[in-house]
């Protein structure tokens, strides 16, 4: 595995993991908005509107995150 390569990796805590893999996936893919589909950017814009308007109906990635962790231990 190339983590095993980067020992300092494996002390990322897994938040810093994720992002590092967003990061990387993006970086890799390479994707501008030229590339993207024109469907997911028009509703991207559409829930971020929506977002603007009542930010209070969001939820923070963290609680995102153990909603959908719990999910799968269910």
């Amino acid at each position: 595995m190339i983590v095993e390569q980067y020992p300092e990796l494996q002390r990322l805590s897994p938040d810093h993991k994720l992002a590092l893999a967003a990061e990387l996936f993006e970086d890799a893919t390479d994707a501008t908005v030229e590339q993207a589909d024109p469907e997911i950017i028009r509703l991207l814009d559409e829930r971020l509107a929506e977002y603007k308007k009542n930010p209070s109906s969001g939820s923070p990635w963290s609680e995102v995150r153990a909603r959908i962790l719990g999910s799968r231990d269910s």
